[in-house]
């Protein structure tokens, strides 16, 4: 008897064990750059994963929607085929899955009156599942199961099998999708050349951009992991700038600056009147990336209420804005960032194993810049030209400069990076600059716009003179000497903030605490 089984009223949670096995299975996924290698992968993996496994494959769609392409996932193939088998969609129970996107159970093949099995049948399969296999925002084929033994496949299994399907997907399309262009891509007008942070010749960093280019094409949920100022938002930029929906709007949301309270606001939206100070109806960032990419940094700071309703939003593309009991849908892709340890957090109970499996489709992790020192010499040069145009004067490291370079541990990664460049060319005469600010080397020295850099004692040298000036004496002096190049401005695109890379309520507070007025100040804000 065939029986269609709804994929909402079948999903379940998967138990911790299987979701960290499918995060696991993910991550290798994500590293494979070719069918034998992803062949490979899953042989060794899904026996662990299937409770019936005597023939597994999935199949996808061809370009025109009347012909189904198989890949045999299990028993493994011993050599790959030149050609791949096809079915028609019609008359199928694959095409029937494919087209209603509906999961459907076989109990017993040879009982079933109204479907020929062919090949499945004469395998000695008597009992299959099939689920929908979804991505690009529509179903792009059918992940099946079969067994040898009368009603070993049953609706039990689906919410199961709908998990493996969508870490299995993403890994298939991308190896069915035209290779990505590159970093200036005609088509993509957000990103026109190497974003900050993307740029080096390293094999971690080439290793990155592949697996990003594999993620990009796929359009799935995309899990960015690293330290802070390592270029995580600049990698989201991109992915979005190669994928399908390069064309559509990219919204980014930086969760950490945000008060917990207004987060479940600022994503999804709210009614007139939802609450206190909330005159207006307002659009959240899902509705207005639709069509589009929405990335969110920091996502662990995601209070654990919200992150139920986000991860209705992954699974379905449904929420609800605060105060309204509409419900709306968006085709939105979610690119996360954080740089904090999220399975940690849910051994806590801080943050949704479900959610995390669900976002970590295709984890990406940036390496820190320590670990990247065939590309420093590459970054560093890339800024000094951005900072030649922007100053007007040419700039470049002298050999103790490049020599202070390299032997710098770059706590800051790359952010780090940019602004001791950057107040070297307003700090430092001449075109050779000789980056002397990386000398300090006293305890909470200022290096990277407000950032502490912790020495040991021993650094520290015994008989410096006591009226050496104090950390806050350096960044007062230093704040003037911005403010000066600056003639005042805080904001703005010539701004001191900017300049610094800091937000300037943040810059003022400083100033404030430091006793800094800046000069030539205008009326009003400066």
């Amino acid at each position: 008897m065939t029986r269609l089984t709804s994929l909402d009223s079948a999903r379940q949670l998967a138990p911790v064990s299987a979701t960290n096995a499918l995060l696991h299975l993910g991550r290798e996924l994500s590293a494979c750059a070719d069918l034998r290698s992803v062949l490979a992968v899953l042989s060794d993996a899904l026996p662990a994963l299937l409770p019936a496994r005597d023939r597994v494959s999935i199949a996808l769609l061809e370009p025109d929607g009347e012909w189904l392409r198989f890949y045999r996932l299990l028993p493994p193939l011993e050599e790959l085929p030149e050609t791949l088998p096809r079915v028609r969609v019609s008359g199928t129970v694959v095409g029937k899955v494919a087209t209603d996107g509906v999961a459907q159970v076989v109990d017993d093949v040879r009982s079933d009156r109204n479907i020929t099995f062919g090949h499945a049948s004469h395998d000695g399969i008597r009992s299959t599942a099939s689920v929908p296999v979804r991505a690009l925002g529509r179903v792009v084929g059918v992940f099946n199961v079969g067994s040898r033994r009368v009603g070993a496949c049953h609706e039990g299994m689906i919410a199961e099998l709908e998990d493996i399907a969508m870490v299995l997907g993403p890994a298939f399309v991308a190896l069915e999708a035209p290779a990505a262009p590159p970093f200036s891509a005609p088509h993509s007008r957000l990103v026109h050349e190497p974003a900050d942070g993307l740029i080096g010749t390293s094999s971690a960093f080439k290793a990155l951009l592949a697996q990003a280019r594999r993620a990009a094409a796929a359009d799935v949920t995309v899990l960015i992991t690293g330290e802070t100022g390592v270029g995580k938002t600049a990698l989201a930029r991109t992915i979005h700038g190669w994928s399908p929906r390069s064309t559509g709007a990219f919204v980014p949301v930086h969760l950490a600056d945000l008060q917990p309270t207004l987060i479940e606001s600022e994503l999804f939206g709210h009614e007139r009147g939802a609450f206190t100070g909330a005159a207006n109806r307002r659009q959240g960032r899902f509705e207005l990336a639709d069509g589009g990419t929405v990335f969110l940094d920091e996502i662990g700071e995601t209070p654990l209420p919200v992150q139920a309703k986000l991860l209705r939003v992954v699974q379905d593309g449904c929420f609800e804005r605060v105060g309204g009991d509409v419900t709306l849908t968006t085709n939105t892709r979610l690119i996360a960032a954080t740089h904090c340890d999220l399975h940690d957090a849910a051994r806590r109970g801080e943050f949704r194993r479900d959610l995390l499996y669900r976002l970590e489709v295709v984890p990406l992790h940036v390496p820190p810049l320590r670990e990247r020192q065939d590309d420093l010499e590459t970054l560093a040069t890339a800024f000094l030209q951005r900072l030649t145009r922007r100053f007007g004067r040419e700039l470049r490291l002298s050999p103790s400069g490049w020599r202070r370079l390299r032997t710098h541990g770059w706590p800051g990664n790359i952010r780090e990076l940019e602004s001791i460049l950057t107040r070297a060319s307003v700090l430092e005469d001449g075109p050779n600059l000789d980056l002397i600010s990386l000398d300090d080397a006293r305890p909470s020295a200022w290096v990277g716009g407000f950032a502490a850099r912790a020495v040991a004692p021993a650094e520290v040298d015994p008989e410096i003179d006591a009226d050496w000036p104090t950390s806050e004496e350096h960044e007062r002096r230093y704040l003037v000497r911005v403010l000066g190049h600056t003639a005042g401005r805080i904001e703005g695109a010539r701004g001191a903030a900017r300049l610094l890379d800091l937000q300037p309520s943040t810059l003022r507070s400083r100033m404030k605490k430091l006793g800094v007025v800046a000069p030539n100040v205008r009326a009003g804000r400066s």
